[in-house]
């Protein structure tokens, strides 16, 4: 039995090219013996060519008998592909390059080679050429979700975002629950880009285009609610901010601070105090301690706040928590004891600092920065704030 692992790469990229040449040879068993015979020799010499790694010589006798029959191209299409996966794009490049000149190339192959060459241009990092091709491949079939896909990749690579909404409604009617969220995070670039520009108008409008397609973009929310903020409209901001809660209620953490403030800003203490009340009830696992403890000390005293955290880390203890308690005694009792939970307070500091405060969904990528677009597996969307376990 043959142990795959033990074989080198390159060989094991190469056999599904072996396993195409070994169908295309059995299928003229039928054929008279001359032609067989020609086309089995060929093969054969070829084969042992890419056997031996010599891909230049085994390339030429693939070329021949694509000339013969054109129905041998997917040999081509997988040479191509070990070629790019190896890193060789110029040998790719060749290859895709030698067929789209052929004045003999069939009109039904010709979007395919188009697409490899634009995956071959992709990966030389030459974006303008594989965007001609892709752009090429949509005049003969304007639905073609590869090259729509591929466009839309470019373009958010060069954070062209009206380019990137453009392709990328072509496919919307098609998959609208998994194009719309991306059209959306488009129009928040652009809002974000407006605000940058101080333009607020051109800003609100990207952002309510980005809920048009996306309902649940918390993105586009918070962006609305920080230009009412920043506008002094603390009553539109707070309803927009409550909003999150039904979009996506694990990011609402992350804009406590500005609830907190939109309240404050109203004079509305007690209907604060009783919406975090709510809000914990609702969601046990969200941690909300903190941002509660600091607002019954500012509104009820220290001791209402301690008396809270207590409470909560019998319950539920956790590092948030612990700090909490640790900051209300820092102050208390004598310079050894002060010292001590001093000691402790830098000792869960650093517990929390080795915490990530987000990870993606997706592919499990941990970091202390929001990115909207997950820098490991291109999802949009898909990093969140991360959920620590109770006494983590």
């Amino acid at each position: 039995m043959v142990d795959f692992s033990e074989l080198p790469g390159w060989l094991l990229l190469a056999l599904p090219v072996i396993a195409i040449l070994s169908y295309m040879v059995f299928r003229r068993s039928d054929s008279g013996s001359g032609q067989k015979s020609h086309f089995s020799s060929e093969y054969f010499k070829g084969l042992n060519y890419l056997l031996n790694d010599e891909q230049g010589k085994a390339l030429d006798i693939f070329v021949k008998l694509v000339e013969t029959d054109w129905e041998t191209i997917d040999t081509h299409f997988a040479l191509g592909k070990i070629f790019r996966k190896n890193g060789e794009i110029d040998k790719a490049i060749k290859i895709h390059q030698g067929l789209i000149a052929r004045p003999s190339l069939p009109e039904r192959h010709r979007n395919r080679v188009l697409l490899e060459l634009g995956y071959d241009y992709l990966g030389a990092g030459w974006f303008d050429r594989a965007e001609g091709l892709f752009k090429e491949v949509l005049i003969h079939d304007p639905r073609s979700e590869k090259a729509l896909q591929n466009l839309i990749l470019i373009y958010q690579q060069e954070k062209d975002w009206h380019k990137a909404i453009d392709a990328a409604e072509n496919l919307f009617s098609e998959n609208p629950r998994r194009v719309g969220p991306m059209i959306s995070q488009y129009y928040c670039e652009l809002a974000d880009i407006a605000r940058a520009k101080g333009d607020i108008s051109q800003g609100e409008h990207y952002a309510q285009q980005a809920l048009r397609y996306d309902t649940a973009s918390v993105r586009a929310t918070i962006i609305l609610a920080d230009m009412a903020m920043a506008s002094g409209d603390y009553q539109k901001a707070k309803t927009l901010l409550q909003q999150i809660e039904k979009q996506d209620a694990e990011f609402l953490p992350m804009v406590m601070d500005k609830l907190v403030e939109c309240h404050h800003q109203e004079d509305e203490s007690e209907a604060l105090m009783d919406y975090l009340a709510q809000l914990e009830q609702r969601h046990v696992s969200l941690p909300l301690l903190e941002s509660h403890a600091k607002v019954l000390e500012r509104y009820k005293g220290q001791q209402a706040a301690l008396d809270y955290v207590t409470e909560k880390l019998k319950k539920n203890p956790t590092l948030d928590g612990m700090n909490q308690l640790l900051s209300f005694n820092a102050t208390n009792g004598d310079e050894d004891l002060r010292m001590m939970i001093s000691g402790l307070k830098s000792a869960v500091d650093v517990m929390k600092d080795e915490q990530s405060a987000f990870q993606c969904k997706q592919c499990g990528f941990k970091t202390n920065t929001l990115y909207w677009l997950c820098p490991s597996c291109h999802n949009w969307g898909s990093v969140k704030p991360f959920a620590c376990e109770p006494a983590c």
